[in-house]
């Protein structure tokens, strides 16, 4: 089975496109993979605070940081909760820079940016690993894929098949939806703490799934979407299609009737063929 995967995002309507804080990342690179078996596949999305310092900075370093191909990852809270510390270690090094350069610019840190820093960034995740449950095995199926997905916060992660929605994950309804959802801080290194906020969720795939992730006001949308008997998933697709909607149009248009919060917007669209 193969994986044909597209991604979209938007900046908050009224800022800047350099403030939009959430982040993707896919490996293999779209740019080298072509269409990739989807056993090869990791993906991650995250979703910085704005009310932290560097917020964007984090979501992308763990956007990163979970679509390396680091063996057992995805096998417990526990072992994800790991791989989230060694992040917060990475981070660390790169505050440790970015304080080295504005000091070398002759712009060194006001008091106050201290303290945020001191804080540390917040971000959600969401990420997501496939993989052949028969690897290695010359006499099992060839079309038998598998995924595992692991949260912390509100991004959302949506799996339809023949036309329905066959999973949600982590927020089934879209009243689950608030303005303090969970959030991985950057200075946290209680293993077992993290763990205790991860939520995991393991599946199967089959040839023409669509699977869909995205931050919570997509991810929000998609289930009230849902919830009125709506097909959000086919709007969704149509985004790939030739004469189909923009996804900048499709968004400022859902903005501006209040059916999605103004907020950064960001999709991972997997095609499975």
């Amino acid at each position: 089975m193969r994986a044909s995967i597209a991604t979209y995002y938007l900046h908050k309507g009224g800022c800047a496109a350099e403030e939009y804080e959430d982040a993707f990342a896919v490996c293999p690179e779209l740019s080298q993979a072509g269409v990739p078996d989807v056993a090869k596949v990791r993906l991650a999305i995250a979703d910085g605070a704005s009310e932290s310092v560097l917020a964007g900075a984090w979501a992308r370093l763990l956007g990163k940081h979970f679509t390396l191909n680091v063996p057992g990852v995805f096998e417990q809270p526990l072992t994800f909760a790991r791989h989230t510390v060694s992040a917060t270690e990475s981070f660390e090094s790169a505050l440790y820079d970015y304080v080295a350069e504005r000091a070398a610019h002759g712009r060194p840190l006001r008091w106050y940016e201290q303290r945020k820093l001191d804080r540390g960034a917040y971000a959600t995740l969401l990420a997501v690993g496939f993989f052949n449950p028969y690897e290695g095995d010359v006499l099992a199926p060839t079309d038998d894929r598998g995924w595992t997905a692991a949260a912390i916060g509100d991004s959302g992660f949506f799996q339809v098949r023949d036309g329905r929605l066959l999973v949600a994950f982590p927020m089934v309804r879209s009243a689950e939806f608030s303005t303090s959802p969970g959030l991985l801080n950057s200075r946290n290194r209680d293993v077992h703490l993290v763990a205790q906020h991860v939520r995991m969720r393991a599946g199967d795939v089959r040839p023409h799934d669509d699977i869909y992730l995205c931050t919570d006001a997509v991810a929000a949308w998609f289930l009230a979407e849902a919830e009125r008997g709506g097909h959000p998933w086919k709007i969704l697709n149509d985004l790939r299609s030739e004469g189909g909607p923009h996804f900048t149009d499709l968004i400022t248009e859902e903005r501006a009737a209040g059916r999605m919060r103004n907020d950064d917007a960001t999709l991972i669209h997997v095609a499975v063929r």
